[in-house]
């Protein structure tokens, strides 16, 4: 574990520094405080979801090192891990095990950490990697469960589990939201004509086409072969009309001289309002026909429903 305490000055600089005065060496851990980590061990350890274990931990080590808020940053996570506001004092903690990076921890309190608190954190921080490593490869293992491999996008596991959900607490909470389906046009011929390796290409091309037409709160999911999904939350027709326009833009200016046997690609793209009384099937087979009438009127448009 690399340490460090910071102290922000009136210019809003940090400056970082090692811990006033270093662990004697003939200083050892307590039984009392060997058992309080074992325990905490176990308790940390029941549980993998990282968000939990930071909070537990700082909950029960709070009696023996007040602080008033924490903050959590790995690369395998989307957002921080926090609780409360930055504070004047810090102990900033970059922790690994095993040459494996499990991110950066820090806590904040408006008073400054002695000596024999910063030891004693150290100990207790024994408690803390193995369940985050634990945790962070549980983390990675969903993940990667949920995500198609060719595109990098979310697969149909990850549709089934995640879109009912948000079609209910959008009815619930009274949101818009505008269901998407995309299929390509043309792609067979491209597989027949150059191979699935180029089709594979060509998939992953458009993939991030449409994932760079879409907010960062939008919802994007390989539904099978050439087909995409996609729900766009907080977004009305006339919002999801232009992002079917962005899209179709972007995928007729895709380079495809040697992919395709005419140089271009079209997509055919179906998008329909929430309406009161859908659930996700109804939903998906009113949006999946319009697509289908997309193909029917020409290709390389969109139908709203």
């Amino acid at each position: 574990m690399q340490q460090t305490t910071s102290l922000l000055g009136e210019a809003n600089n940090t400056v970082q520094v090692i811990a006033l005065d270093s662990r004697r060496s003939e200083q050892v851990i307590s039984d009392k405080q060997y058992l309080k980590i074992l325990q905490l061990t176990d308790l940390l350890s029941r549980n993998l979801n990282l968000e939990d274990i930071v909070e537990v931990f700082s909950s029960e080590i709070k009696s023996l090192i007040p602080h008033d808020s924490y903050r959590y940053v790995c690369d395998q996570l989307d957002e921080p891990v926090s609780r409360g506001k930055v504070e004047r004092h810090s102990l900033n903690y970059h922790l690994t095990i095993q040459q494996m990076d499990l991110g950066e921890l820090t806590f904040y309190r408006k008073q400054p950490f002695s000596a024999n608190e910063v030891c004693q954190f150290e100990d207790l921080l024994c408690a803390l990697v193995y369940p985050i490593k634990n945790a962070l490869m549980y983390h990675s293992a969903i993940a990667s469960a949920y995500r198609d491999p060719l595109t990098g996008i979310n697969n149909r596991a990850a549709m089934e589990k995640w879109l009912p959900r948000e079609l209910r607490l959008a009815q619930r909470h009274h949101h818009d939201l505008v269901l998407m389906v995309m299929d390509m046009d043309g792609f067979k011929l491209i597989n027949d004509s150059f191979g699935h390796d180029v089709g594979d290409m060509v998939l992953k091309a458009v993939a991030q086409v449409v994932k760079s037409r879409l907010r960062d709160t939008d919802m994007l999911f390989r539904f099978a072969g050439d087909e995409f999904i996609c729900a766009l939350p907080h977004t009305d027709v006339n919002g999801a009309i232009d992002v079917a326009q962005r899209i179709l833009q972007g995928i007729g200016q895709l380079e495809l001289e040697d992919c395709s046997p005419d140089g271009h690609l079209g997509m055919s793209i179906g998008l329909s309002m929430l309406k009161a009384g859908d659930d996700f099937s109804l939903l998906f087979k009113r949006v999946d026909q319009a697509m289908y009438q997309a193909k029917k009127a020409g290709k390389h448009r969109f139908v709203v429903a």
